[in-house]
């Protein structure tokens, strides 16, 4: 059966799925297997956070100079190459107290910006770059593939493919052969994301080395097979 012909079953089961009744075989012979894949990755994008906290006795001053050592970074990381549109402000915030509620002797501000890049090897450097133009914030770092649903049609083809495998090898031991897919069912794809490596952050250090390591993104489909 042709690559194309077993999608379109796929996507019509998936889309009608609550609407049929059980898959079941006209002549009453059908074996019924799960098949499973899994497709390593290595991230083509990161994201990170970084941020400037000021203290201040008064609101005003806080914000000026939270202000002035942010638009610092934002020159830095543009000056390092940092593209308009990989650049996001958030989680802004004035505070008259800290985390644990205690009351500051003036104010608190802080501001943060969110780097997405698509040249992941150079995280470290910008990190980096952010930090000694005066980010006293970072965090949130995540790797991660821009368009994972490219995988999907790869993935669902190689689990079927396991389960049209599995369903030849129940067959043979009762001399039978499998016949027409009767129906396949997506039975859900799951992630798993290694994490990265890193040495620790500091001011005065060399740029941190980080590396990204492989996402695996697992497929499983159901699928029952005439047997002949």
């Amino acid at each position: 059966m042709r690559v194309s012909t077993i999608l379109a079953l796929f996507f019509a089961a998936s889309a009608i799925a609550q609407q049929q009744a059980p898959c079941t075989s006209a002549t009453g012979r059908s074996v019924t297997v799960n098949g499973s894949a899994t497709i390593h990755m290595v991230p083509d994008r990161v994201a990170f956070t970084v941020g400037v906290q000021t203290d201040a006795p008064t609101v005003s001053a806080a914000f000026n100079t939270n202000t002035e050592k942010l638009n610092a970074v934002f020159r830095a990381l543009k000056t390092a190459g940092v593209k308009t549109e990989e650049l996001q402000t958030s989680n802004f915030g004035i505070a008259s107290t800290d985390n644990e509620g205690k009351k500051l002797p003036g104010y608190r501000v802080t501001n943060f910006v969110t780097v997405t890049r698509e040249d992941v090897a150079k995280v470290g450097d910008l990190l980096q770059v952010a930090i000694t133009a005066g980010a006293n914030e970072a965090g949130d770092m995540r790797f991660f593939l821009a368009e994972p649903s490219k995988l999907e049609t790869g993935g669902m083809e190689l689990a079927f493919k396991d389960a049209r495998t599995k369903a030849e090898h129940l067959a043979a031991p009762s001399s039978k052969s499998l016949g027409e897919v009767i129906c396949v069912s997506d039975q859900g794809i799951s992630q798993q994301f290694g994490g990265y490596v890193s040495e620790e952050i500091t001011v005065t250090a060399a740029a941190p080395m980080f590396a990204a390591r492989t996402q695996d993104f697992s497929f499983r489909v159901g699928a029952v097979f005439e047997l002949k």
